[in-house]
């Protein structure tokens, strides 16, 4: 697994890689917010 920050439309947001999946999520107070797991080649589609 490796996170990283996110660019373009995602930007202020984190990437979780997990294989060939790819989860976007923020961290709000003591919370963490997923707002999408897909496939690495559909995730940065919007």
């Amino acid at each position: 697994m490796r996170r990283q920050t996110v660019k373009g439309a995602y930007k202020g947001l984190f990437s979780l890689r997990i294989g060939d999946y790819r989860v976007i999520y923020t961290i709000a107070q003591k919370s963490v917010l997923v707002l999408r797991i897909s496939h690495r080649k559909d995730v940065y589609d919007y």
